[in-house]
């Protein structure tokens, strides 16, 4: 894991407290497991027996049991984030403190570097609402933005155009999202080769954490290579 980026949490009294804080505070969790939405979670209390948090479903989509996940929380502002596998009793969910906790060492959203051959693109659709079929490699992505890698023999696009794409990353379903191109650089050994920066517009909520749920996948997925 990018120590730069997360910091690993190694003493266990303050992982405890964390989760203490988390029951007091009734807080919630933000989980990615197989399916595509994101599965929030709302603690109820801190269950001794188990010597874990307790949490109802607060969405459509629920986790089965055993399902592998990817979690997220804030807490006094700041972002945490595991790995573990899903605990479902009686209908609720179990998340004991786990032996893996990581803190998200920058104030920004976490952006994820794409490395080549990685299937992930962001292909365009309209271009200040006008139809344009441009398709782009990703180069890096975070739940406000993206750097992408266009091949144009034309400038199709310029520095403040409104743009609007699907997000394809790997065999999850589209993304569709609107943004504003900020800035263009243009490959000196090939002029046709540009990449574009690309802020997206402000995301729904839910929106914006699916987006850095799979950051933190792609991050996974890379680190494991």
């Amino acid at each position: 894991m990018d120590q730069s980026t997360f910091k690993l949490i190694a003493r266990a009294d303050e992982r405890a407290k964390l989760w203490d804080d988390m029951a007091k505070a009734r807080g919630e969790f933000l989980c990615k497991g197989t399916e595509d939405s994101i599965c929030k979670l709302r603690v109820v209390l801190f269950n001794s027996k188990h010597q874990a948090l307790e949490c109802t479903f607060e969405s459509p989509t629920q986790m089965k049991d055993q399902e592998e996940y990817l979690g997220h929380f804030f807490l006094g502002g700041e972002k945490y984030y595991f790995q573990s596998k899903a605990q479902v009793v009686n209908g609720k969910v179990l998340i004991p403190v786990p032996q893996e906790l990581y803190h998200l060492q920058r104030r920004q959203n976490y952006r994820v570097r794409i490395p080549d051959g990685y299937q992930a693109f962001y292909n365009i659709i309209l271009v200040n609402d006008k139809p344009q079929k441009i398709t782009g490699q990703l180069a890096d992505l975070s739940s406000q933005g993206c750097r992408v890698v266009y091949r144009l023999d034309a400038p199709l696009m310029k520095t403040g155009d409104k743009v609007t794409g699907h997000l394809l990353i790997g065999k999850r379903s589209p993304i569709e999202v609107q943004g504003e191109v900020r800035h263009i650089k243009v490959d000196d050994g090939n002029k046709v080769i540009q990449t574009f920066g690309i802020e997206f517009t402000p995301l729904p909520t839910i929106l914006e954490n699916k987006l850095f749920a799979i950051t933190l996948e792609i991050h996974k997925e890379v680190f494991r290579r």
